[in-house]
């Protein structure tokens, strides 16, 4: 699998699975934040990829954990 993580804050904290085109946000309040993904996703990545938006950080280290 081909991941690229990003630990940031806010919106910056994503992880990407190139394998399976996804991009999963961990979000701990996701909204009002949530509706900014639509335009990350037409700025950062390919057309043919989508948003995951997880509010578990247990969720979200699993899918960084993926190998």
């Amino acid at each position: 699998m081909n991941k690229e993580l990003n630990y940031e804050e806010g919106l910056f904290n994503y992880i990407v699975l190139k394998e399976e085109k996804e991009v999963i946000f961990y979000l701990h309040n996701p909204y009002p934040d949530c509706l900014k993904i639509p335009d990350i996703m037409k700025q950062r990545f390919p057309s043919d990829y989508k948003s995951i938006v997880v509010n578990s950080l247990d969720d979200f280290k699993k899918y960084g954990a993926k190998s």
